[in-house]
């Protein structure tokens, strides 16, 4: 067993180093670009944030005649259609869409909007996310290099002085910061869609929404379809500019729906890269949890437990300090700790029920 658990755990140092690696080979883009752009934003009972999601790409310091936003409503059951009707009739940049009677969910609503626009360069957002008002030109200067695709932003979690929500500002970073540092060695493996790029055409080529019911992961699998159809054609925008800001959730119910929400589309992966990481993670995580209950019972296996805990910190610690100097979120440094202690139970135990639980989106109900 000894030899299994340290063979696992250098597999896992392996795995981390080459993520920072990649995190460091990743670049900013300064290049001026003039492409014509699309936003495009699917809405569901979001009345409370729109206001604020409008004014900040109102902000952007990008020419007005080369960009807009389009919206389109999920059949919101609040007052959203009607006040982006209304924001619509103030802002010629912004198009409000209705989703169609017979389909729903975020891939379709997404799929509407791109096919509606006429923009070379597609980029997505969610209604709780806010810019700076580089956004725009930050993440369309990527595109200067003809043979990319695919850009993934950087996406942080607003700050807030909760532990728990300073807990999820870290685990999230270390997400985004993975993601990244795939992206960064060319073995792209996860993205946000609160932050993405791509060409429309690339997009109408490569994407499955048409025929694809899994209500999850608009992101992820147009990031592995690009990856396989147009390989090496994916970069991370590592440029504070491109950052976008998102909410984190507010109590632990919207938290483990969240994240089972995320982790349920996992068993639907093709991408061998993805895979891999996912088992290597999940294995290691429950390698720990079964030493420390087995530590109980036999105390001497407690240093083998306490050795390889601390092998897996400074590993995660050395990754993780980068990023969060990155994102200017140095503050969260002393709670890499905790989140060590935490993150074993919390990942398994997400990792597990998400194939037997059903997750709440929006008012919908669904096991994928």
């Amino acid at each position: 067993m000894m030899f299994f658990l340290n063979v696992l755990f250098f597999i896992y140092l392996i795995m981390v180093l080459n993520f920072l690696i990649g995190w460091l080979k990743n670049s900013s883009q300064n290049d001026k670009s003039k492409f014509r752009l699309s936003v495009v934003i699917a809405v569901r009972n979001e009345e409370k944030k729109l206001l604020s999601l409008i004014n900040s790409l109102k902000s952007q310091d990008y020419d007005k005649n080369l960009y807009n936003v389009i919206i389109v409503d999920d059949h919101s059951q609040d007052n959203s259609l009607k006040i982006l009707q209304e924001q619509a009739s103030l802002w010629p940049n912004l198009r409000v869409l209705k989703q169609d009677a017979h389909l729903s969910g975020k891939k379709k609503a997404i799929l509407k909007a791109v096919k509606e626009s006429k923009n070379d360069i597609i980029l997505t957002t969610d209604a709780d996310c806010s810019f700076n008002k580089n956004w725009l030109s930050s993440m369309s200067s990527f595109f200067t290099n003809e043979t990319i695709n695919l850009v993934s932003g950087p996406v942080s979690y607003k700050s807030s002085s909760s532990f728990f929500k300073k807990i999820q500002a870290l685990e999230f970073l270390s997400l985004i910061g993975s993601a990244a540092g795939a992206i960064g060695i060319n073995k792209p493996i996860l993205c946000n869609g609160a932050n993405l790029a791509y060409r429309r055409k690339v997009f109408l080529e490569s994407t499955n929404y048409e025929s694809d019911n899994i209500i999850s992961g608009d992101d992820v699998f147009l990031l592995h379809l690009v990856k396989k159809k147009y390989p090496n054609s994916i970069l991370f925008a590592k440029n504070k500019d491109a950052i976008v800001l998102t909410d984190a959730v507010n109590n632990t119910y919207d938290f483990f729906n969240q994240r089972i929400r995320w982790s349920a589309k996992s068993t639907k992966y093709t991408d061998i890269h993805t895979i891999v990481v996912a088992i290597l993670v999940f294995l290691v995580n429950l390698s720990l949890i079964f030493m420390a209950i087995y530590s109980i019972y036999k105390p001497s296996f407690f240093i083998t437990f306490f050795y390889l805990f601390i092998v897996k910190f400074l590993i995660d610690f050395i990754f993780l300090v980068p990023v969060l100097y990155f994102f200017k979120r140095t503050e969260l440094i002393k709670w890499i700790l905790p989140l060590q202690i935490i993150y074993p139970i919390y990942i398994t135990l997400i990792s597990i029920t998400s194939n037997f639980i059903s997750f709440n989106w929006k008012g919908r109900i669904s096991k994928t």
